[in-house]
């Protein structure tokens, strides 16, 4: 899996069926701490089950990414909302909206839905998405 560090608030997540672990940043000076590893997991489980999908479906899941963006409360200081954005290249179009609900299934969204709030688009190579 590649994870590649845009802002100290944005992730990027690649080749998720990868092999390994690689970890860059957009500019010198972000670090990849704890929420970013938080954050990844979230893409990384919501792969899980997009992985699933595309078995059932004989699609191709090797080419998805994801792009992770969060927001801050600050008093007290904890994570407001996430937006996840799932790029899909070969999705049909029929296959938007299911994909955008399935996103929601993995055990840590479910997990943290009642306190954070988690925008998913899901986009294929049309520019079309849900």
């Amino acid at each position: 899996m590649k994870v590649h560090l845009v802002d100290q608030t944005e992730v990027h997540l690649s080749d998720l069926l990868g092999e390994g672990f690689h970890q860059t940043q957009e500019k010198k000076g972000l670090y990849y701490g704890a929420i970013a590893m938080w954050v990844t997991s979230l893409g990384r489980c919501t792969f899980a089950v997009l992985d699933n999908y595309a078995l059932r479906l004989e699609l191709d899941p090797d080419d998805i990414t994801m792009t992770l963006k969060w927001e801050f409360n600050h008093d007290p200081t904890a994570i407001k909302s996430i937006d996840l954005k799932v790029m899909w290249p070969e999705l049909p179009d029929n296959r938007l909206k299911p994909v955008q609900r399935a996103s929601h299934k993995c055990t840590i969204h479910t997990t943290i839905k009642e306190c954070v709030d988690i925008i998913v688009t899901v986009e294929n190579s049309e520019g079309n998405s849900a």
